[in-house]
């Protein structure tokens, strides 16, 4: 683990909830008072003991000598600073407390169980069924804008009417997966256990919007279990938040055919994946960071 987090995803809410809880409340402000003093003394063969008004009198330091003569004037001096932390030094306690606290689980991750915290390092990447038709749509309008100003014939503004329709296909069904269900990123576990990630994340809490962070990177992901798949026989459900998410898997293969015959536009084929297999383990990230 890096000892000094830089996030990319902080969920804050939970970082400060979960603080509150292992330290029993904490203060929103820590004071802190400093004290100096300096003194102007001319002694002579004195004798004597440092006194309260010296900053090192804690240190019992004694000075001896023949008896003289000791003048002393001292001046204090009190500032008083008030200590604060940022969200992410918050997050980094909080690490610190979990692994003092032996709450965090870095190995066997897939033995885990709902509500363990958990640590690993994965590759990251977008919802593949998102990224597959956004970088789709995003080509295919760039194809349209180099083909617009060809009208020749008919056959040219039939195909043009066509094109049109695919890409309102593509941008309903992009904007229906990004609105109606959260923000999921999938990945790959990097220890030595082989499984992977699905995680849930809030928009909110994301540095960068758009992802570019995030996609095909390897960062460290601190969160919480809520579901830990081990057979290939089952499978997460990337659209399990949205209205597709109803429908039964012939229902789905049907919706997205017209999405595999994309050649006759000039384009590859999308193939969509909406699950993920196990071995494979869902997700709350609390914080996502290098």
């Amino acid at each position: 683990m890096t000892k000094f987090p830089i996030p990319i995803y902080l969920n804050q809410k939970y970082v400060f909830d979960i603080l509150a809880m292992l330290e029993d409340g904490f203060s929103h402000f820590q004071t802190l008072k400093t004290v100096s003093s300096t003194s102007i003394e001319t002694a002579l063969k004195s004798q004597g003991e440092v006194g309260l008004n010296n900053v090192f009198a804690f240190l019992g330091i004694k000075m001896s000598g023949e008896a003289g003569k000791n003048n002393k004037d001292g001046n204090e001096v009190a500032s008083e600073t008030k200590k604060i932390h940022t969200p992410n030094s918050l997050f980094g306690k909080l690490i610190s407390l979990l692994e003092e606290k032996n709450l965090c689980k870095k190995e066997n991750i897939l033995q885990s169980n709902t509500g363990d915290f958990i640590l690993f390092k994965a590759t990251l990447r977008k919802n593949p069924a998102i990224d597959a038709l956004e970088s789709h749509l995003a080509l295919f309008k760039l194809i349209q804008e180099f083909q617009e100003n060809n009208h020749s014939n008919k056959t040219n503004k039939s195909k043009e009417q066509s094109d049109s329709k695919l890409i309102n296909q593509f941008e309903i069904l992009v904007k229906q997966l990004k609105l109606e269900g959260s923000l999921d990123l999938v990945g790959d576990n990097k220890g030595k256990e082989e499984f992977k990630v699905v995680l849930t994340i809030d928009r909110d809490y994301l540095n960068d919007p758009s992802l570019s962070d995030i996609v095909d990177g390897d960062f460290y992901v601190l969160g919480k279990t809520i579901r830990v798949i081990t057979s290939a026989d089952e499978e997460i459900n990337l659209l399990r938040k949205t209205s597709l998410g109803n429908f039964s898997p012939p229902m789905l293969e049907k919706f997205f055919s017209g999405f595999r015959n994309l050649a006759q536009h000039g384009l590859k084929d999308v193939e969509i994946n909406t699950t993920i297999a196990g071995p494979v383990l869902q997700v709350i990230p609390i914080s996502i960071y290098a």
